[in-house]
């Protein structure tokens, strides 16, 4: 059984991961959307809270639990 459940974890990504490359901020498995404007944009998960601040900030790409903002990416800050 334990095969089973490694190979569930693996296809059915539920934990939430951020990943920063290139002025681009990809989240998976977010909960909502509480604030965005060009300059901020705060996103709640499963344990808290994130704001990323920036220039520029644009949501390139939003689905159920996946979200990718772009801009000049300033700092990420965790609540």
């Amino acid at each position: 059984m334990k095969i089973f459940d490694k190979l569930d974890r693996y296809l059915v990504e539920n934990e939430y991961k951020v990943t920063i490359k290139n002025d681009k901020v990809h989240i998976i498995n977010y909960t909502e959307i509480v604030d965005f404007s060009s300059t901020k944009v705060v996103i709640k998960y499963n344990k808290g809270t994130m704001t990323i601040n920036g220039l520029n900030l644009v949501v390139s790409k939003m689905m159920e639990e996946e979200l990718l903002v772009t801009g000049k990416i300033t700092s990420l800050v965790y609540n």
